[in-house]
């Protein structure tokens, strides 16, 4: 009976210690850029990185806008994006206005969705600088 014990013991842990290495690490390269409407920096929001390559990560990669238009991706906890192809979306928060409408997007809500935006991007290694920098058209006349 004891050696029964010492087996089930042995099996748990041999079972048990695997597990904290289990989660696997992502490796990520450095991704930032500015987003701006009509030439003009979108002033908050969110980005994010949507992977288009079969097999990518699936972890969020995703950045909020700040207030000059700038955002830096996070993946996982880690700065960066895994490197692969990517459809990118941006989004706004939407607090009602004092009348209890919604205010108006600056941009169309196409951007806002994976299979509608056409943003897109490659995250590479060493990407040139305003490789990640997003363009959004109003599609307001000015």
């Amino acid at each position: 009976m004891h050696r029964y014990r010492l087996f089930v013991v042995a099996a748990v842990v041999a079972i048990a210690l695997p597990l904290p290495g289990c989660k696997k690490s992502v490796n990520t390269v450095p991704v930032s850029g500015k987003v701006t409407v009509d030439g003009e920096p979108l002033t908050s929001g969110q980005v994010a990185f949507v992977p288009v390559d079969e097999g990518a990560p699936k972890e969020l990669s995703s950045a909020t806008i700040d207030a000059k238009g700038n955002y830096s991706i996070k993946t996982a906890g880690k700065d960066g994006a895994p490197p692969g192809k990517y459809k990118v979306t941006v989004s706004m928060m939407m607090t009602p206005t004092g009348d209890g409408k919604a205010p108006e997007l600056p941009f169309p809500t196409k951007y806002g969705n994976p299979r509608d935006t056409p943003l897109s991007v490659e995250v590479v290694a060493n990407a040139p600088a305003g490789a990640y920098d997003l363009k959004i058209e109003s599609g307001k006349k000015k």
